[in-house]
Protein backbone atom coordinates (compact mmCIF):
# COMPACT_ATOMS: atom_id res chain seq x y z
CA UNK A 1 0.00 0.00 0.00
CA UNK A 2 2.90 2.33 0.73
CA UNK A 3 4.35 1.75 -2.71
CA UNK A 4 1.06 2.83 -4.32
CA UNK A 5 1.14 6.00 -2.23
CA UNK A 6 4.74 6.74 -3.21
CA UNK A 7 4.00 6.03 -6.87
CA UNK A 8 0.99 8.35 -6.67
CA UNK A 9 3.11 11.09 -5.11
CA UNK A 10 5.71 10.82 -7.84
CA UNK A 11 2.99 10.76 -10.48
CA UNK A 12 1.40 13.90 -9.02
CA UNK A 13 4.73 15.69 -8.97
CA UNK A 14 5.35 14.68 -12.57
CA UNK A 15 1.93 15.91 -13.64
CA UNK A 16 2.50 19.25 -11.90
CA UNK A 17 5.94 19.64 -13.50
CA UNK A 18 4.52 18.79 -16.92
CA UNK A 19 1.71 21.33 -16.52
CA UNK A 20 4.24 23.97 -15.48
CA UNK A 21 6.36 23.24 -18.55
CA UNK A 22 3.39 23.27 -20.93
CA UNK A 23 2.09 26.64 -19.75
CA UNK A 24 5.68 27.95 -19.60
CA UNK A 25 5.77 28.77 -15.92
CA UNK A 26 8.99 28.58 -13.90
CA UNK A 27 9.02 25.35 -11.89
CA UNK A 28 9.23 27.26 -8.62
CA UNK A 29 6.45 29.75 -9.44
CA UNK A 30 3.85 28.08 -7.21
CA UNK A 31 5.99 25.62 -5.31
CA UNK A 32 3.35 25.08 -2.60
CA UNK A 33 1.20 23.24 -5.15
CA UNK A 34 3.69 20.38 -5.57
CA UNK A 35 3.05 18.82 -2.12
CA UNK A 36 -0.70 19.34 -2.59
CA UNK A 37 -0.71 17.49 -5.92
CA UNK A 38 1.57 14.82 -4.49
CA UNK A 39 -0.69 14.25 -1.49
CA UNK A 40 -3.91 14.13 -3.53
CA UNK A 41 -2.60 11.73 -6.15
CA UNK A 42 -0.89 9.60 -3.49
CA UNK A 43 -4.16 9.21 -1.60
CA UNK A 44 -6.05 8.51 -4.85
CA UNK A 45 -3.58 5.81 -5.96
CA UNK A 46 -3.51 4.28 -2.48
CA UNK A 47 -7.32 4.17 -2.31
CA UNK A 48 -7.56 2.61 -5.76
CA UNK A 49 -5.00 -0.04 -4.77
CA UNK A 50 -6.88 -0.79 -1.53
CA UNK A 51 -10.23 -1.17 -3.36
CA UNK A 52 -8.62 -3.38 -6.02
CA UNK A 53 -7.04 -5.66 -3.40
CA UNK A 54 -10.24 -5.88 -1.39
CA UNK A 55 -12.35 -6.84 -4.41
CA UNK A 56 -9.79 -9.42 -5.53
CA UNK A 57 -9.69 -10.95 -2.06
CA UNK A 58 -13.50 -11.13 -1.93
CA UNK A 59 -13.62 -12.72 -5.37
CA UNK A 60 -11.05 -15.37 -4.39
CA UNK A 61 -12.90 -16.18 -1.16
CA UNK A 62 -16.19 -16.65 -3.02
CA UNK A 63 -14.52 -18.82 -5.64
CA UNK A 64 -12.90 -21.01 -2.97
CA UNK A 65 -16.22 -21.34 -1.15
CA UNK A 66 -18.14 -22.34 -4.27
CA UNK A 67 -15.43 -24.82 -5.24
CA UNK A 68 -15.52 -26.31 -1.72
CA UNK A 69 -19.31 -26.62 -1.79
CA UNK A 70 -19.27 -28.33 -5.20
CA UNK A 71 -16.64 -30.85 -4.08
CA UNK A 72 -18.44 -31.49 -0.79
CA UNK A 73 -21.74 -32.08 -2.58
CA UNK A 74 -20.13 -34.49 -5.05
CA UNK A 75 -18.40 -36.46 -2.32
CA UNK A 76 -21.56 -36.56 -0.17
CA UNK A 77 -23.60 -37.73 -3.15
CA UNK A 78 -21.16 -40.53 -3.80
CA UNK A 79 -20.73 -41.42 -0.13
CA UNK A 80 -24.46 -41.93 0.47
CA UNK A 81 -24.64 -45.01 -1.69
CA UNK A 82 -24.78 -43.50 -5.13
CA UNK A 83 -21.52 -45.27 -5.92
CA UNK A 84 -23.33 -48.62 -5.99
CA UNK A 85 -25.59 -47.43 -8.80
CA UNK A 86 -23.90 -47.54 -12.17
CA UNK A 87 -20.24 -46.75 -12.60
CA UNK A 88 -19.94 -44.16 -9.84
CA UNK A 89 -17.48 -46.19 -7.77
CA UNK A 90 -14.67 -45.33 -10.20
CA UNK A 91 -15.70 -41.68 -10.10
CA UNK A 92 -15.68 -41.76 -6.29
CA UNK A 93 -12.17 -43.19 -6.26
CA UNK A 94 -11.05 -40.63 -8.86
CA UNK A 95 -12.45 -37.75 -6.77
CA UNK A 96 -10.75 -39.11 -3.68
CA UNK A 97 -7.45 -39.34 -5.54
CA UNK A 98 -7.84 -35.87 -7.08
CA UNK A 99 -8.67 -34.30 -3.75
CA UNK A 100 -5.92 -36.27 -1.96
CA UNK A 101 -8.42 -37.98 0.30
CA UNK A 102 -6.99 -41.40 0.96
Amino acid sequence: MESAFIFGCLFGMGIRMTVSRVIRQPLLYKCHQYPKYMLYTGIAFSGFDWIRRLSLETLCEKEELSEFLVHTARINQLATGAESVGDYKKEFVQIAVDEHIY
